[in-house]
């Protein structure tokens, strides 16, 4: 267990905007995700004014979420190593301990995101081969980790894997090839490659499959509305400086099919969304909205559900979003941190603290 090294005064804020919250969370709510302290990785649990509670890790982790509740283990979570990834590891958030730690087989890499299966009886990782890149879908054992069989994601860089509502697999596949002995270095940016692929999660077969018009647009991250419209972060990778700072972030997919929010101009966010999240509308769905992290832009940005109406909210190397209802958190450069918790704005830093990629709000 960690108890971080952040000034009291830091607490003492975060600890005053915590008092804001609405009356069904807990009076200690916290935010489910991974981090960085002096150069140590941690997951575990940021409680908002108290202390973390996190299991140190070799290598930073991407995701980190609850054990599905079927599976019989409260307070468990779950978090998937950062691309090229080699460890699984399901620890208590309780008592900030390892339970199971899980190598990858040799000829995988984790991709950096997992899903369990609608009922909990199966765990999806998103994996690349370590001969080839090509990408493929683990169905694991959600308990033990181990790999039971693997399928093709219908393309190289599977990066999310969403479970739908009907229990197939939608897979945002970032068209990028990495291999072990180059690193994250990206070595077929002139054919990229990337698609949602739509997967029956029995048989790995490809149902559907769609493509952004821009080929040099790499579809990374998913976040689902109520009403089906999928909402699709994107990172440019345009060779040209000024086509990625001012590409599209946003993508929605409904049954209409695959279709990019254009920005406005002159606005450039970057070309790099971090992550997104549906959420909805405090007082009415006319104003439900996706929230895009635009990282290298230094902003927070969002579109109605419908991909109108485009707004920004400053943000130092914006990351990591968290959402409960209307309610959300995102996190920026050194712990900054920004919010809408009960209708009060938090604009708060935590010193020295980065909170990695993603995060899942804990009520």
């Amino acid at each position: 267990m960690i108890n971080s090294n952040l000034r009291r005064r830091d607490w003492l804020a975060l600890a005053a905007a915590s008092m804001a919250l609405p009356a069904n969370a807990t009076s200690a709510p916290g935010l489910l995700t991974s981090w960085v302290i002096d150069d140590q990785a941690w997951a575990g649990v940021w409680q908002l004014g108290s202390t973390s509670r996190g299991v140190a890790l070799p290598k930073r982790a991407h995701e980190v979420q609850m054990l599905h509740a079927a599976l019989g283990h409260p307070g468990q979570a779950l978090a998937v190593a950062r691309r090229p990834g080699e460890y699984l590891l399901r620890f208590d958030t309780r008592s900030a301990r390892a339970v199971l730690w899980h190598d990858i087989e040799d000829d995988r890499v984790l991709c950096g995101h997992a899903s369990y299966a609608l009922d909990g009886s199966a765990l999806y990782t998103t994996e690349t081969s370590t001969d080839t890149g090509a990408g493929f879908i683990a169905v694991r054992d959600p308990v033990s980790l181990e790999k039971i069989r693997e399928f093709s994601s219908g393309g190289l860089d599977p990066h999310m894997v969403l479970v739908e509502p009907d229990g197939t697999l939608l897979v945002a596949n970032g068209g990028l090839l990495n291999l072990p002995e180059t690193g994250r270095t990206k070595l077929n940016l002139k054919q990229m490659d990337s698609s949602i692929a739509r997967l029956d999660a029995a048989t790995g077969t490809l149902r559907q499959a769609w493509r952004a018009s821009d080929p040099y647009l790499s579809l990374r991250h998913l976040a689902r509305a109520p009403n089906g419209t999928v909402a699709i972060a994107m990172q440019a990778e345009h060779a040209d400086a000024a086509a990625r700072r001012s590409a599209p972030l946003l993508a929605l997919l409904d049954a209409n099919g695959l279709r990019t929010i254009a920005l406005p101009e002159p606005l450039a966010l970057g070309g790099y969304g971090g992550d997104v999240a549906f959420v909805p509308g405090r007082n009415s769905p006319a104003d439900d909205r996706f929230v895009v992290s635009a990282t290298r832009a230094g902003q927070l940005a969002w579109w109605s559900a419908q991909g109108g109406d485009p707004r920004q909210l400053a943000l130092p190397e914006a990351g990591a979003l968290a959402a409960y209802g209307p309610d959300w958190l995102a996190s920026g450069a050194q712990g900054g941190v920004r919010g809408e918790v009960a209708t009060r704005r938090l604009d708060r830093l935590l010193a020295d603290v980065h909170w990695d990629n993603h995060g899942k709000w804990l009520v």
